[in-house]
């Protein structure tokens, strides 16, 4: 006798799974209008600008838009960059560059040779001096 109880039961949690939705959405494609903003959307809060001072006397502002980007700047050049693979800490690689960092105090920036996917030159180990909001 329990059998057919659970079997109704089983049936109406189904039929729930199954239920479909009043409006059909079609599906993301990966367009330049897919990802224009929307007018509801809103601003993102202003970037957060870390300065560097490097051990080689030089120095990286960097600044983190998204989980997914950097944009850093050194030698008076702006450089955007993606996040990269790494085993720890965040790497970031764009403009012929790898920036890796350690939470927001360490950082190590590194030439990249053409067809690197990860710097072999050492690069200079960098120190954030301080954090500041920029808007």
């Amino acid at each position: 006798m329990r059998y057919p109880i659970a079997i109704a039961l089983v049936a109406i949690g189904l039929a729930g799974c199954n239920a479909s939705p009043t409006k059909t959405e079609s599906p993301a494609t990966d367009t330049a209008e897919s990802a224009a903003p929307r007018a509801d959307a809103t601003a993102p809060p202003a970037a957060e600008l870390v300065r560097y001072s490097c051990a080689d006397g030089s120095t990286v502002e960097a600044r983190y838009p998204t989980p997914d980007t950097a944009q850093i700047v050194t030698n008076g050049k702006t450089v955007d960059m993606k996040v990269a693979q790494s085993a720890s800490g965040a790497r970031y690689v764009g403009g012929g560059w790898q920036w890796w960092t350690k939470g927001m105090t360490d950082g190590m920036l590194a030439p990249l040779k053409a067809g690197e996917d990860i710097a072999s030159a050492a690069g200079t180990s960098c120190t954030a001096a301080a954090a500041q909001t920029v808007n």
